[in-house]
């Protein structure tokens, strides 16, 4: 079987990146006036948060949504197992038990039962979130890759 591969959403990785940006700038204004106002305590606060917010952002832009636009793999499936480029890991088909795909509010997310403990646990979450595709489709091809994996 060739393997079957999904590119970073550019739609997701540029509303979280967009998300962190908003949240900077709603900021301004307050630290605006807390600086006119020479009001230390208020202006260092937020000042603080706009620094966890901007490295937030540096950090979305860098893990998201580069690869996004360069339309770089996000997932790959394939004859061995999964590969995750967006947690940096791959599973082999050997270890796995049970997958199963759970839909949550904004995306959804696919639970992975190891056959024993592991690095990553005995369970695994994959968010579909900043994988670009159906969901039903790509939990699909995954359970039809186990399944032959099973056969082997």
């Amino acid at each position: 079987m060739k393997k079957v591969t999904f590119q970073y959403s550019r739609i997701s990785s540029l509303l979280f990146t967009i998300l962190p940006l908003g949240i900077i700038l709603m900021s301004v204004p307050n630290l605006i006036k807390f600086i006119k106002t020479h009001d230390t305590t208020n202006w260092l606060l937020i000042l603080s948060f706009d620094f966890f917010f901007l490295l937030l952002l540096g950090y979305m832009i860098f893990k998201q949504l580069v690869p996004a636009l360069q339309g770089k793999i996000a997932l790959e499936i394939n004859q061995d197992g999964i590969i995750s480029y967006v947690r940096n890991f791959d599973i082999s088909w050997e270890d796995v038990q049970r997958i199963e795909l759970k839909t949550g509010k904004s995306s959804s997310s696919l639970y992975i039962t190891f056959k024993y403990e592991t690095d990553h646990g005995r369970n695994l979450r994959i968010s579909l979130g900043f994988v670009d595709g159906n969901e039903s489709q790509i939990y699909d091809t995954v359970i039809t890759y186990f399944e032959k994996s099973k056969l082997s």
